[in-house]
Formats: structure tokens, C-alpha cells, sequence
């Protein structure tokens, strides 16, 4: 098992992203502390992982409360002994991010981030090192309409875990970030209902030919969180059918 002995906290994992990082980080063995404000779905998603064999624990918390992230932190501790992994995936409403809210977005996606490695930091120390993975998007490296403020909290996470990475390699600490493109997740429910055509449009985007899934980015956030990626710090992954890469649909036009 790649996480054996490990102990993880993987923020926002009550469903989607978050959820797919826990419970694989479970199947390898780590003890993983569930983070959500969604009570029933953090509770679920600790049930999956018990029934599956697993271990985990449901710890509620906003991120963007400094008192109940410190909270979190000395509870992984106080529970597991010790804590190696941690995995900064909560984000702000569907509904903020639509809105294009300012506030929301750096409130949740940035500040709760930050507070969360902020006390990290410390339980790593004492471990003797571990590795933090931040989840960013696609949005940070391009544009897309719209949804300005989610594409700068999103960028700001890059310099972030640039900045802690440089700051806490001599401590033992890694820290990387995910940039995932489409993921198939809860998260589009509402927009698909309004207009279910929008999935066909978007695979067109995509040089591989189809959406991401949540194992996509567990995998990478399973490397990352291991010991095989011991020489990897303050990089970005791309996890996005090569959306990234280039424009699709050039090659039509040469042909027409």
C-alpha cells in the first residue's frame, strides 16, 4: 500500500473531488480525516471508506475559520498520532463561482487554503516532513468567460504553494498543486439540468476526447501524497485531457 502508515486530510471531501481523494488515499492504506461543512455527505463518505475497510474520521470544519482549522489539525493529532498529508480542496458554492463573487472566492478558496497549511505546518514539523497538495483548476493557467474571480483565487494558489515550498523543503515539506480541467462531479448538476447538451460541447475541447473523472485527480494527488514523489516540490500538474496543450478544431478548419 502507497500510503501505509500515513495520516491524511483531504478538505471539502464530502462528495466529488475531495470524496474520490479520500477514499483512495484509504485504499492504501492511509488514515484519512474527512473535512466538510456538509455533515450528512462528510458522514457518508466516512462510512463508504469503514465499509470498504478503511480507516477515517468526519471532522467538521470551515476552512475559513482560523479557531475550527487549528480544531481539525490537534484532532488528526490527538486521534492518529501524527499528521503527513494534507490535501486543500475545499471550495466555495457553485453559486459563487457563477456569480463570479469576489468575496466567496477568495474568502474559501484562497484564505481557507492558506489557514489550513498555516496550521498544517507545524503537525509536519513535528513528523518529520510530509506533502501538501493544493487543488487549483485549469482557470489559473487560462481564461475562460465569466468566472474572473474564481480564475484569480484559483492562480493565487500557485504562488502560494510555490512560496511554501521553497519557505519548508528544508523542513521536510512538500507542496504541489493540481490544475484539473472538466471533472465529472456533482458540482455540474444544476447547470446540466438547464442545459443538458453543454457535456457533448465540452468534450470537444478536449484532445483526449472525453471529460476527466475523480480518479484522474486522485491518482495524481495519490503520487504526490507519496513517498515516490520525494524529489517533486513546488510544481503544477495538469490533470486535463490536454485542454491546456492547445486549441482543438484547427485542424477542421485547414480541411474546409
Amino acid at each position: 500500500m502507497r500510503l501505509a502508515g500515513k495520516v491524511a486530510i483531504v478538505t471539502g471531501a464530502a462528495r466529488g473531488i475531495g470524496k474520490g481523494i479520500a477514499q483512495r488515499f484509504a485504499r492504501e492504506g492511509a488514515q484519512v480525516v474527512v473535512n466538510d461543512i456538509n455533515d450528512a455527505g462528510g458522514q457518508q463518505t466516512v462510512r463508504e471508506i469503514q465499509d470498504a475497510g478503511g480507516t477515517a474520521i468526519f471532522c467538521r470544519a470551515d476552512v475559513t475559520d482560523d479557531v475550527q482549522v487549528q480544531a481539525m489539525v490537534e484532532t488528526t493529532v490527538t486521534t492518529f498520532g501524527k499528521l503527513d498529508i494534507l490535501v486543500c480542496n475545499a471550495v466555495c458554492a457553485t453559486a459563487d463561482i457563477l456569480a463570479d463573487n469576489l468575496d466567496a472566492n477568495l474568502r474559501v478558496n484562497v484564505q481557507g487554503t492558506y489557514l489550513c497549511c498555516r496550521h498544517a505546518i507545524p503537525a509536519m514539523k513535528a513528523a518529520g516532513g510530509g506533502s501538501i497538495v493544493i487543488i487549483s483548476s485549469v482557470n489559473a493557467l487560462m481564461g475562460m468567460q465569466g468566472i474572473h474571480a474564481y480564475s484569480a483565487s484559483k492562480a493565487a494558489l500557485i504562488g502560494m504553494a510555490r512560496s511554501l515550498a521553497v519557505w519548508h523543503g528544508r523542513d521536510g515539506i512538500r507542496v504541489n498543486v493540481i490544475c484539473p480541467g472538466t471533472i465529472q462531479t456533482e458540482i455540474w448538476g444544476p447547470i446540466l439540468r438547464e442545459k443538458p447538451h453543454i457535456w457533448d460541447e465540452m468534450v470537444r475541447w478536449y484532445p483526449l476526447g472525453r471529460l476527466g473523472t475523480v480518479d484522474d485527480v486522485a491518482n495524481m494527488a495519490l503520487f504526490l501524497a507519496s513517498d515516490e514523489s520525494g524529489f517533486v516540490t513546488g510544481a503544477v500538474f495538469v490533470v486535463d485531457g490536454g485542454l491546456t496543450a492547445g486549441l482543438m478544431g484547427f485542424g477542421e478548419l485547414r480541411e474546409a
